[in-house]
């Protein structure tokens, strides 16, 4: 697995609403389409986005890849500094 995959899954999540659907309905059926794997699949299904952004994903995609999550904007914030655990 690249880190193609990941940026790919996240542009898509954002552009795409059947993928953000799905996603929040079963993230593993998605991470199996996409093709991520390993540490990337567990810090994707968990939105750990500080150990997505310390791996080289790119902010811009994590940060609108969270809001069509629908996960709140000082949750975010948190979880990227890693100050607050899901």
């Amino acid at each position: 697995m690249s880190l193609y995959e990941v940026h790919k899954l996240l542009w898509d999540v954002r552009r795409v609403r059947d993928v953000t659907e799905r996603y929040r309905s079963d993230p593993d059926a998605v991470l199996d389409e996409y093709g991520v794997e390993g540490d990337f699949r567990t810090w994707m299904k968990d939105l750990d986005f500080k150990s997505l952004y310390e791996h080289d994903v790119n902010p811009y995609l994590l940060y609108f890849c969270a809001i069509q999550l629908e996960v709140d904007r000082a949750d975010y914030y948190a979880r990227i500094r890693g100050v607050k655990a899901r």
